[in-house]
């Protein structure tokens, strides 16, 4: 038998690990399967609204207020899965992993959508599962022939995403303008001015509004015709992680273009003049 406090047995005495901290995904399973089946419940006692129907009363003062006395106070029919919701944002906005878990619970996200007409939490459970994590945005900037993709987690809006573009890019901030990747033309070029307007991404739109084009998100950059508005993070407690995977050179960046237009796109773009740099 070893003696503890025998160093010749080359026994070293030390403190006691600590347990290690659980793993909030794995903690979070349980808490989210019982969140989607109280969003479910709640889902299934929804009932449809009512065909001009109207409601009961009397002519009759006294008979009117003895109704009234006889009704309860309203009850909230959503005030369990709002506090239900609440109970796990802190998890799901701390987490990326417990987010990936709440998308993998399966009828979670559709309770939540069945709900989100009626109930804000249920609105905001949407929103926030809707969030891009761990996807890839390609950014172009057709007039200088640049492009940087990025991988991003925990961005909501455009507005996020057009604050981490301009350093990597290289561009002032205020001098640049997120546009859907619709509106370049067959040359590979953007129009002018308002041309692009309708096309415009604005600050305040989720980043899931920008399309996907071959497995990744696309947006272009064009000089701002406006100054962009300032817009508050949808979700503050979302911590925004930015890497730089790529950044494209003149070359990949008309390749780029070219695989958008479907039709080959000159490296050096028909305007010799950066329109960022004119912008600024």
């Amino acid at each position: 038998m070893i003696d503890p406090l025998d160093r010749r047995a080359g026994v070293q005495l030390g403190r006691p690990h600590a347990p290690a901290a659980p793993d909030p995904a794995f903690a979070a399973r349980s808490r989210l399967a019982r969140l989607r089946d109280t969003l479910g419940r709640a889902a299934k006692n929804l009932r449809p609204a009512r065909w001009n129907e109207p409601a009961v009363f009397f002519f009759d003062r006294k008979r009117q207020a003895e109704l009234d006395a006889s009704r309860s106070a309203p009850v909230d029919p959503f005030a369990a899965p709002a506090d239900a919701i609440a109970a796990e944002m802190s998890a799901l906005t701390g987490a990326v992993e417990v987010r990936r878990v709440a998308r993998a619970t399966d009828g979670l996200a559709e309770a939540a959508r069945s709900l989100a007409p009626h109930c804000p939490a249920a609105r905001e459970l949407v929103e926030l599962l809707t969030v891009p994590d761990d996807e890839i945005f390609l950014a172009l900037a057709p007039a200088e022939r640049v492009g940087v993709r990025l991988h991003l987690r925990g961005a909501y809006d455009v507005a996020q995403l057009h604050h981490l573009l301009a350093p990597a890019l290289g561009f002032a901030e205020s001098h640049i303008q997120l546009v859907a990747p619709v509106a370049l033309r067959p040359d590979g070029t953007l129009p002018t001015g308002f041309g692009t307007c309708e096309h415009w991404l604005w600050p305040a739109q989720p980043l899931a509004a920008v399309p996907r084009v071959g497995g990744e998100r696309v947006v272009l950059v064009a000089p701002a015709v406006v100054r962009p508005a300032d817009a508050e993070p949808r979700f503050p407690g979302l911590a925004v992680e930015c890497e730089t995977v790529q950044t494209l050179n003149a070359f990949q960046a008309a390749d780029a273009l070219a695989r958008l237009c479907r039709g080959p796109v000159p490296v050096r773009a028909p305007d010799a003049d950066p329109a960022v740099a004119r912008a600024a």
